[in-house]
């Protein structure tokens, strides 16, 4: 069974948007279409992309320009840039950022090819992850998680804090659970939230899988071969 992506689509035409969301979501995937790159860069707070598809011939920014600002903060990210034009240095400077390029008119095997290379990397990042081959290495958080709170003491945080810090840990969680949505990110940003939940003194509530969101985030850690945080053991 295919892990379903979120697949970001730029297009300002409205019938190519309506084509790759089909050509997507036949494929089981989150198709996510806006009709320019400013609404696109609205979501990326959000949403975690692994795919996107960018027409170059967008209303107040050319496709290209977010491709590279897409590529220098989301490494792991898969990219298309969707084109009309015939243009060699264009697509040379497509290739030189790791972007794919796709001609139009294009065919249904063009975008399944793009999606099919991500899952292939992802398939290969997680093989490092769990041979221990990659880079990345944690502090030994484990040891001094429970004195966080007590450290910081810091009394009366707002509804609201409490609400964005639940809301944005159990959706990073979510996807830090697939091997195909796993990002590096993801785990940044789960991790900022559960440490920042245990500085404010914030009790967060227990997952669907009984679990608490700590004891979820060592599961999690432990598939995918990576350091736990809140498990000292």
């Amino acid at each position: 069974m295919t892990e379903q992506l979120n697949i970001l689509v730029i297009d300002d035409d409205e019938s190519l948007r309506g084509l790759l969301v089909d050509i997507i979501s036949r494929g089981g995937h989150q198709a996510v279409p806006v009709a320019s790159a400013e609404e696109g860069l609205e979501l990326l707070p959000f949403w975690t992309f692994q795919v996107a598809f960018i027409d170059q011939r967008l209303p107040g920014m050319e496709g290209l320009v977010l491709g590279q600002y897409l590529r220098r903060n989301n490494p792991d990210m898969t990219i298309a840039l969707v084109t009309g034009e015939n243009d060699l240095k264009l697509e040379r400077q497509t290739r030189a950022l790791s972007i794919a390029f796709i001609p139009k008119p294009f065919n249904v095997a063009d975008i399944q090819r793009v999606i099919d290379d991500y899952l292939a990397l992802a398939r290969e990042r997680e093989q490092r992850r769990v041979s221990h081959e990659d880079q990345d290495f944690d502090p030994p958080l484990a040891d001094w998680a429970e004195e966080l709170g007590a450290s910081f003491a810091i009394p009366n945080i707002p509804a609201r804090v409490e609400a964005r810090i639940v809301e944005t840990v159990k959706r990073c969680l979510n996807d830090l659970k697939s091997v195909g949505r796993y990002t590096e990110r993801d785990r940044v940003i789960a991790l900022s939230g559960l440490l920042s939940a245990k500085v404010l003194g914030i009790s967060l509530p227990r997952l669907s899988s009984g679990r608490t969101p700590f004891e979820e985030y060592d599961a999690i850690m432990r598939q995918h071969g990576r350091r736990t945080a809140f498990d000292p053991g």
